[in-house]
């Protein structure tokens, strides 16, 4: 699996490109957190493993490297992306509305039973 060219970072170099391969997803060294107050009987002792992803690097271009062309099924995804931002906006200004406001709009709408929705419920309702 090759990685598609990503820019990252602040110190960028025009057109540098590192292609990568990743080898496999691996979990490092367990961590153990001991937590303690003196005096209050309080003690919890947790762990974690933190999830590794394991690459090989292919091959640096200092310059000549170009980003790879979108693929064609993003560019049909972006079609349908032109609406999404309006009924995005809509749910935006729904979500920071209150409650009361919320079953208002309901009741313009025509919706029925929005009298015993919780606000999440509304907004559901709302979007639909």
């Amino acid at each position: 699996m090759t990685m598609e060219l990503i820019s990252i970072g602040a110190p960028a170099i025009k057109g540098a490109a590192v292609t990568a391969k990743i080898l496999g997803h691996l979990k490092g060294d367990k961590v153990i957190v001991f937590k303690k107050k003196r005096r209050k009987g309080y003690i919890k002792k947790n762990g974690h493993r933190q999830a590794l992803t394991e690459i090989q690097i292919e091959s640096i271009a200092a310059s000549g490297a170009k980003k790879a062309a979108p693929k064609k099924a993003e560019t049909k995804a972006e079609a349908p992306k032109a609406e999404a931002p309006k009924a995005e906006a809509v749910s935006k200004d729904i979500s920071s509305m209150t409650v009361a406001e919320l079953k208002a709009l309901a009741k313009e709408q025509g919706i029925s039973g929005y009298t015993s929705l919780k606000k999440a419920e509304l907004i559901e309702a709302l979007t639909k």
